[in-house]
């Protein structure tokens, strides 16, 4: 299933780009593994691995610019997936990874993530732009 097109967007052009690459990376998970090149699998989880830290990165940069009051909680939620993340990455390497399993992981992570989490500095951040005043 195309995930990219299917993910409810925030209302922040920066962070509904960055969301539909990754659901884009996502979906090429099984492809990828179905090469049976190892090489191939291990380039994708490396891009999957360095866009996510990016990523978060990105919205923990708005939230601290927006003084946004969730930001520990959301961090702490970047941290879990992350952790969950490198325990994929680690069966990869031990020559056991579930394709299946890693996929949906990151897109339901991400689906749900975005819904709730990241709807909520989404809100906080568009209402801090409405505010801004020019001269």
């Amino acid at each position: 299933m195309n995930y990219s097109i299917n993910h409810e967007p925030l209302g922040l052009p920066e962070m509904d780009a960055q969301h539909a690459y990754l659901y884009s990376l996502f979906d090429r998970i099984e492809p990828a593994g179905k090469t049976g090149d190892n090489d191939i699998m291990k380039i994708l989880l490396l891009e999957i691995e360095g866009y996510l830290l990016f990523h978060f990165s990105s919205e923990e940069y708005l939230m601290r610019h927006y003084t946004f009051p969730g930001f520990t909680v959301h961090v702490s939620d970047h941290v879990a997936a992350g952790t969950r993340l490198v325990r994929f990455l680690d069966d990869f390497d031990a020559a056991r990874l579930n394709q299946a399993a890693l996929r949906i992981f990151l897109t339901g992570w991400l689906s749900e993530h975005s819904k709730i989490s990241d709807s909520q500095y989404a809100e906080w951040i568009k209402k801090c732009r409405e505010n801004i005043s020019l001269p």
